[in-house]
């Protein structure tokens, strides 16, 4: 068995219509009929087979028509830029035949997953999975004629989120807590840097939904992230996996680390470039104290202080919403003048 994800494949492999997929934390209902009805827009799909079915060697093979529609198939596949999908080409001297040609084959082999609770959500290929009532048996035959109903197939939502495409050498899970604790209280946060990936899981489904639709692509340190939902039990499937992450990489929330009083209402806001600087002290509170420690993060713009009799605020617009990121995830709760100051965003303009 060989898997190549180099475009400059072998000569013999210039006509390859084989896949292998590889999938880091895969939800329990994934299929054979998934993977068919996703790829079967770019061409005739022959076999699949789930060769493994474990949280972290999740292998799919697949076999397309021809080498057309494999070549389409990877591209889109390489495209979704996902760290939990990995797609190359897959070769060997022996193919795997269907038993029917007129047939196309759906097998699954060494299905090691087990759990006694279900989970309903969306994957990291951003398409909409069918649970399935059973698992799957270990040989299933579906003929191509016969249709998969995606309009039966509905988005379902969690309070745990897959962050993807993380890169930035300082990151860890408490400067990721300072960013996404703008949008509801954290309950536990893993950063995989292995794979540039964090789960965040949310106190409440609502906080999750509001970071899935107000945080796509946005510009991160090194990179463009992109937001997934994922099983609630994501985190807890990997924390005995030590060996994927440090210390630093695991964050566990508690009430003392909540932003938000669980009593009232929350006011959510989307990231900004101007970010609402509190708890500074007096000597403090003023632009040219503010301007000097932001300008270490990026160009600051604008800088307005909002000081009371007992409160001193400051607002600080950076120049983009990338160093206004950054500002949140490495200075909120750090000392400014021996006092730890609170960060974040705001639909005040200045």
């Amino acid at each position: 068995m060989i898997s190549c994800s180099s475009s400059i494949l072998p000569e013999t492999w210039n006509n390859s219509n084989q896949l292998m997929l590889s999938l880091i934390a895969p939800p329990e209902n994934l299929s054979p009929e998934y993977f068919s009805s996703l790829l079967n827009q770019y061409g005739p799909v022959q076999q699949v087979k789930i060769l493994n079915k474990s949280l972290m060697d999740f292998k799919v093979f697949v076999e397309m028509g021809n080498s057309e529609a494999a070549k389409l198939a990877k591209q889109f596949l390489d495209q979704l830029s996902s760290n939990f999908v990995k797609c190359s080409y897959y070769h060997e001297e022996k193919h795997i035949q269907p038993e029917n040609t007129k047939n196309c084959q759906f097998e699954t082999l060494g299905d090691q997953t087990q759990s006694s609770q279900k989970f309903k959500h969306q994957t990291s290929l951003n398409d909409n999975l069918k649970e399935d009532d059973e698992k799957p048996s270990s040989i299933k035959t579906l003929s191509i004629s016969q249709k998969i109903n995606k309009s039966s197939q509905q988005i379902q939502p969690t309070n745990t989120l897959s962050v993807n495409g993380i890169k930035g050498k300082e990151l860890d899970a408490k400067k990721l807590y300072n960013i996404f604790s703008n949008f509801g209280n954290i309950d536990k946060i893993l950063l995989i840097k292995l794979k540039n990936f964090a789960f965040v899981k949310y106190l409440k489904d609502d906080n999750a939904m509001f970071v899935f639709q107000n945080c796509q692509k946005l510009e991160f340190f090194d990179s463009m992230i992109s937001i997934t939902f994922v099983a609630e039990d994501s985190i807890d499937k990997l924390i005995d996996l030590d060996n994927l992450y440090e210390e630093q990489d695991y964050f566990i929330g508690c009430e003392e680390s909540d932003r938000f009083n669980c009593n009232n209402k929350m006011i959510l806001l989307p990231p900004s470039q101007v970010l609402h600087i509190s708890n500074l002290k007096k000597v403090s509170s003023n632009a040219e104290t503010m301007w000097d420690v932001f300008s270490e993060f990026g160009v600051v713009q604008a800088v307005k202080v909002l000081n009371t009799q007992f409160k001193f605020m400051c607002l600080v617009k950076m120049e983009t919403l990338k160093q206004a990121i950054e500002v949140v995830a490495l200075m909120h709760n750090e000392e400014i003048d021996n006092r730890n100051v609170q960060i974040s965003f705001t639909k005040t303009k200045i």
